[in-house]
């Protein structure tokens, strides 16, 4: 029994050897080396209010520019499961008054991964200031916008919030 153990064990192991040597024999086979490609740095966001702060006034731009889809791309995990991109774009390109200028009033950090955003938004061509509160929560090193419970549900639905 020990003998053909180790026949069958010679037999498995010679092969992975000299695949992974083949492997790193140094020929080029005309792709890049790995010598050659940017090296890419993943940091993450750092967990703090101010950072908080600009992921929702990210949000707001892209709202205020009429950059639905970037707008949706900063939302938490949850959010973007309510509501397809497709479909948010689809129906918030239909939505009256989602353009204008925004401004975060307040950031509350809750705890090290959620914060309350409180701000002020003025309707494009509107004089009628409105205020709201959202909350932003740290999710894969960065911080996402949660839009909140009503406007989720009407976007369900297919409705302006």
């Amino acid at each position: 029994m020990t003998r053909t153990f180790r026949g069958l064990a010679l037999a498995i192991a010679v092969p992975l050897v000299l695949g992974t040597a083949a492997g790193c024999s140094g020929k080029s086979d005309g792709a890049e080396s790995s010598s050659d490609r940017p090296t890419v740095e993943v940091t993450a966001q750092p967990q703090d209010a101010q950072s908080a702060q600009v992921a929702a006034e990210q949000v707001f731009d892209s709202l205020s520019e009429g950059d639905w889809a970037g707008a949706w791309d900063l939302w938490t995990d949850g959010a973007k499961a309510a509501i397809g991109k497709d479909a948010y774009i689809d129906l918030v390109a239909t939505c009256t008054g989602q353009q204008g200028q925004y401004q975060v009033t307040s950031v509350t950090p809750v705890d090290d991964s959620t914060a309350t955003i409180k701000w002020s938004h003025m309707p494009a061509g509107s004089t009628a200031n409105q205020t709201g509160t959202n909350t932003v929560k740290y999710q894969h090193g960065e911080w996402r916008f949660e839009p909140d419970p009503a406007a989720l549900a009407a976007y369900k639905q297919n409705k302006c919030p």
